[in-house]
């Protein structure tokens, strides 16, 4: 990590990372944090939500002098958490990681030169490439262009990297009211949908995220995951015009399915075509799902190239390579 004043005076940042029971994802996370060039990190808030395997204290023993150990003796979920740092933080800025994905070495500076650049945003975001336990590619995800954001997160979670891939005024997070405790799996969205409420975005439309899919995922948990699009439906319908509308339920079961997919659940994806089918207007939504799917199952079969993602052209994929190799090993180095 390099000190510096990345887009200008007043960069510091508290970095907000929720976890539990992940010791060696967390120490990549924090590796990857560590490589951040030109920012200065003021403090990092490690919230363990209710851990057991005792990673707290291996923390403590890293001798980081800005990093901070936070405990809930009882697990009170990842928007506790991530409120809890936020309460703590008083740099200017405060970004969220959580504890299994990664960052680019330039994630917090470029997305604090985005808001440099374009006035009067108060929080930025940037595109993230989904990658497996080998941390090879499985997808790209590109963000809306920046005058689009506020309309796209009134229908859809459309900002890569979950909570992952933003960096945001502090004093903007406290307005809006931080997390909504009582969600979990799209916090994110829903905290995102309030922030553009209040702020335009600032955009980076290359990958600054590795965001890791595998099976202890939330997004693993396709039921809990529609119980809270309903329940973003309903808190949003009783304030209207505070934006949300129609989620796109269509296009949310082609995400559901592809995730599905990409977690080796043929099972659960096979239950969300045949599901998808009778959500009004999805059936081509879910035939295309069916189809992308059925198409990489016969690539991957015969050793054939992987189809290309929407936005592919947008990212050097060497560049993205380069920072993604150094956490190829079982256990970066970096921290211990």
């Amino acid at each position: 990590m390099t000190e510096g004043t990345g887009a200008g005076s007043g960069a510091a940042v508290t970095v907000v990372i929720p976890m539990r029971n992940r010791r060696d994802l967390l120490l990549r996370t924090l590796e990857s944090v560590a490589r951040q060039e030109e920012v200065e990190l003021e403090v990092v808030v490690v919230v363990d939500d209710g851990g057991t395997d005792g990673t707290a204290d291996e923390l403590r023993r890293l001798g980081w002098t800005n990093l901070r150990v936070l405990r809930h003796e009882q697990s009170k979920g990842v928007s506790a958490a991530r409120n809890a740092g936020l309460g703590v933080a008083t740099t200017p800025w405060v970004a969220f990681v959580d504890d299994d994905d990664l960052w680019a070495p330039d994630k917090l500076r470029a997305l604090l030169a985005a808001v440099r650049d374009q006035p009067p945003a108060r929080w930025a975001c940037g595109g993230a490439v989904r990658v497996d336990a080998g941390l090879d590619f499985l997808r790209y995800a590109v963000p809306p262009a920046s005058g689009q954001v506020a309309a796209e997160l009134s229908r859809r979670n459309a900002i890569p990297g979950g909570g992952s891939g933003i960096v945001v005024d502090r004093l903007l997070a406290h307005e809006v009211g931080g997390f909504d405790e009582q969600m979990s799996i799209l916090a994110d969205w829903d905290f995102n949908v309030r922030l553009a409420r209040r702020s335009p975005v600032a955009v980076v439309s290359r990958p600054l995220v590795g965001y890791y899919v595998h099976s202890d995922s939330m997004f693993h948990d396709s039921r809990g995951l529609q119980a809270e699009m309903r329940y973003m439906e309903r808190k949003y319908a009783a304030h209207p015009g505070a934006g949300v509308g129609a989620i796109d339920w269509a296009a949310a079961s082609e995400r559901l399915l592809r995730m599905a997919y990409y977690l080796g659940d043929r099972r659960t994806a096979l239950r969300l075509v045949l599901r998808a089918v009778f959500i009004p207007g999805s059936a081509s939504v879910a035939a295309r799902g069916a189809a992308r799917v059925l198409e990489r199952l016969v690539r991957r079969r015969l050793k054939l190239s992987p189809v290309p993602a929407h936005g592919d052209e947008l990212f050097d994929r060497e560049q993205v390579e380069s920072w993604l190799a150094a956490y190829r090993s079982p256990r970066p180095a970096g921290l211990v």
